[in-house]
């Protein structure tokens, strides 16, 4: 059967959990992208403003300079202006070819800021998607394959469009938007001592209503945002599922079905897209018409009306027209927070969410006491009055303590429900106890899992082979072995022979899931490559399951050898399946 479209923690549209979560934003989230990045990303924003700022000076004051720009009525510019020549002709500063000199510098300053910044904003974006994407697998890793299993459509889209996302909005778009929102302030400073004070005060009053204007633009689209992030969440889970299912849909005859599931699903996610779209374009012309229009007719008439009162030149004239452009800059940026804030915001808070997720999955349930790491150093393996069972289940193991001493091979039996696989899970820290403590070489499987799951090789019922060659899947567990070593790893599993007679040899392709090869071979490359990991301790978790007999003895022969001098874990069903063990205990007899 095919999972439930929708059922990862990803979420169908309208439940609880598929919004992003209140609270704090998460420390690893927010470190992702260092202050300084913000920081230069404001300083090359203001730099590049004030440097267009000037230029727009200067351009007023060589207006001024010229025969036509004197005064309105031809003669010369009315006395006392801000930027009326001293001298009748020459410049109030070093002369008319100074202040061509300046304005140059002054334009290739403002070009260079905005060209660098644009590039450092590129490589700052790729520097925190690494670091999120890197946070995101680590968490993975530590909650373990039953919390990953448990919720693939959410981790594939946290590792991918929303790292992508988070990640431009905090090295991207924080910076520019911070820089946006006071480059106007910096502007009618230099408007109001290079130009005409009064026009600033005035426009430095309409300039207050930005910040309401985005933070009303802000909460009037979350909704939007939201839904259209949980749209897009629960669609990325739906065609997951539907891939990995694709063989049973084929068995079942329901290709057909699925995909009209599937059209359906993409039908509504791409209506959601449109509405999104549709809100943002009426509100950015809201905005345009309520803001930038009224900026720049109020500038337009306070510049003219002073012009013809003789408070201000024609130069300044045109140069308060030019900083108005700089002062609606804000305006800008509502439409990309649309686009970029929002999708980012809810992306950044998603990946939070799955990294506190990551952390709760490692917490021990109480147990009323930790057992110490001293009492258990004599043993590769402790469990000590233990409950477990899977999420959502009943307890599958009830009050286990099993003690493995160093070297000794220990054979665990019984029928299926038994719980060893559940045993193995959370010898491997895959799972957490429900009551009781485990503990491998003294080290708790969930606070210590990076030590402990690097002491441990395990053969699992179907082994897991990666899209590449046989060298690729070997060097999984040792990345810096050789050929040789490959080899010999190949020798020790019985497959060294089969490899050799195939053309490529060790760069021979394994297929999707090991497909390319036949069920012993893959199992075989499993064993080859827990070789080469060299653990103290195998846990071998029905390793022959998935084969037949005549492929059964090959695989328990490679075991025997890969089994020399560890401490082994056998969980099996037949006793055939079974290397000679010290001890078996069967679960089914305990409980």
């Amino acid at each position: 059967m095919t999972r439930p479209i929708g059922r990862t923690a990803a979420g169908a549209p309208g439940t609880r959990s598929a919004g992003p979560p209140s609270g704090p934003l998460d420390p690893r989230v927010r470190h992702a992208t260092p202050r300084w990045v913000l920081l230069v990303s404001v300083a090359l924003g203001w730099v590049s403003a004030l440097a267009a700022a000037l230029l727009f000076v200067l351009l007023g004051d060589v207006v001024d300079l010229l025969p036509a720009g004197r005064g309105l009525d031809g003669g010369a510019s009315p006395a006392g202006t801000a930027n009326a020549p001293a001298d009748g002709g020459a410049g109030s500063w070093a002369g008319e070819r100074g202040r061509y000199a300046l304005a140059a510098a002054c334009a290739l300053v403002a070009a260079l800021c905005s060209g660098v910044g644009a590039w450092f904003g590129e490589w700052a974006a790729s520097t925190t998607e690494t670091r999120l994407r890197r946070a995101v697998v680590s968490s993975v890793f530590r909650g373990g394959s039953v919390r990953a299993s448990a919720q693939t459509g959410r981790l594939l889209a946290a590792a991918t469009t929303s790292v992508e996302k988070a990640a431009q909005y905090r090295a991207s778009f924080l910076g520019p938007i911070t820089a946006s929102l006071t480059i106007p302030l910096l502007v009618l400073l230099v408007m109001a001592l290079a130009v005409d004070a009064v026009t600033a005060g005035i426009l430095a009053v309409l300039i207050l209503l930005v910040p309401l204007l985005i933070g009303g633009f802000q909460r009037l689209v979350r909704p939007v945002g939201g839904a259209y992030r949980r749209s897009q969440a629960a669609l990325t889970s739906a065609f997951l599922d539907a891939v990995q299912a694709l063989e049973t849909l084929v068995y079942a005859r329901a290709a057909d079905r699925q995909a009209a599931v599937l059209a359906a699903r993409g039908e509504s996610h791409r209506q959601t897209l449109m509405r999104m779209l549709g809100v943002n374009q009426l509100l950015i012309l809201v905005v345009d018409a309520a803001f930038s229009l009224a900026v720049i007719v109020a500038a337009a008439v306070v510049g003219t009306l002073r012009v013809a009162n003789g408070d201000m030149s024609v130069g300044d004239g045109l140069t308060v027209m030019l900083l108005t452009t700089l002062v609606i800059g804000p305006v800008d940026v509502v439409g990309q927070f649309f686009y970029i804030g929002i999708a980012g915001r809810a992306s950044q808070a998603q990946i939070g969410s799955l990294l506190r997720s990551g952390d709760s999955g490692v917490e021990r349930a109480p147990t009323g006491g930790r057992t110490p790491a001293t009492g258990s150093r004599g043993a590769v393996i402790e469990l000590v009055g233990v409950s477990a069972g899977w999420p959502g289940g009943a307890d599958v193991l009830t009050d286990i303590s099993l003690r493995v001493e160093p070297g000794e091979r220990v054979a665990l039996v019984g029928p299926s429900g038994t719980g060893k696989s559940t045993l193995a899970a959370l010898i491997q820290g895959h799972l957490a106890p429900r009551r009781g403590t485990v503990r491998v070489e003294g080290l708790d499987p969930l606070t210590d899992s990076g030590a402990v799951r690097g002491r441990i090789a395990a053969v699992e019922q179907r082994a897991f082979l990666f899209l590449g060659s046989i060298a690729d899947n070997l060097r999984l567990a040792a990345p810096g072995a050789d050929d040789a070593q490959l080899w010999d790893a190949l020798a020790r599993a019985g497959l060294r022979e089969e490899v050799a007679a195939m053309p490529a040899g060790l760069d021979t392709q394994v297929g999707e899931q090991g497909a390319l090869l036949s069920g012993g071979q893959s199992q075989r490359l499993a064993i080859a490559r827990a070789w080469l990991q060299d653990a103290p301790l195998l846990v071998l978790d029905e390793p022959t399951s998935q084969v037949d007999l005549a492929a059964e003895a090959r695989i328990l022969e490679a075991l025997d050898q890969l089994a020399a001098e560890r401490t082994v874990l056998m969980i099996a069903h037949r006793p055939g399946a079974v290397l000679a063990a010290d001890r078996v205990v069967d679960l089914g007899v305990r409980s």
